[in-house]
C-alpha cells in the first residue's frame, strides 16, 4: 500500500513539473507571496547523506509573478522553471532544461517550501532519486 501511495505521489509529481516546466509563475496576491519572499539558508536534515549540506533559496516578485532560483553548495544558482502555490505551500519546479545535473545527465527536481513560524521547510524530490531531501530555511537579511 505505502509503495503505490510513493508512486501515485511520484505521478503526480511529474505530472506538475510537466505542466509547469514551460517558466511560467504563479500570480497570487502579495499578502501570500510576502511569506515567501526572500533569501533563504538551508540546512538540509535528510537523507544521512545530505545532513549539513547548504542551499540558497532565492524568492522574488516581478510584475505580480513568483520567480526563484536554488543554490546547492557553491554551484550556481539554478532558476526555477515554475512555481505554484497550493495552499501555505509553494511549490518550485525545476525542468531539464534548466541545467541541473547529476552524474552529467540533466534531472528535474520537484522543490516544495512551507512556512513554519519564523522557518521554511523543505522536500525536495529529484528525478532517478528514491528519497525524498529534507531541511529547514532560515530567513537571511537582506
Amino acid at each position: 500500500m505505502a509503495h503505490r501511495r510513493i508512486l501515485t505521489m511520484a505521478a503526480s509529481l511529474v505530472l506538475l513539473v510537466t505542466a509547469l516546466a514551460g517558466g511560467q509563475g504563479t500570480p497570487f496576491p502579495d499578502a501570500q507571496a510576502a511569506t515567501f519572499i526572500g533569501t533563504w539558508a538551508f540546512t538540509m536534515t535528510e537523507p544521512e547523506a545530505f545532513k549539513g549540506s547548504q542551499q540558497i533559496v532565492r524568492i522574488w516578485e516581478k510584475n505580480g509573478v513568483i520567480g526563484a532560483s536554488i543554490q546547492i553548495g557553491k554551484f550556481p544558482a539554478i532558476e526555477a522553471t515554475g512555481s505554484f502555490k497550493d495552499g501555505d505551500m509553494l511549490v518550485l519546479t525545476i525542468s531539464h532544461e534548466a541545467g541541473m545535473r547529476e552524474n552529467g545527465a540533466p534531472i528535474w527536481a520537484v522543490v516544495s517550501l512551507t512556512r513554519d513560524g519564523d522557518t521554511l521547510k523543505t522536500a525536495q524530490m529529484l528525478e532517478k532519486s528514491q528519497t525524498i531531501k529534507r531541511g529547514v530555511g532560515k530567513k537571511q537579511l537582506d
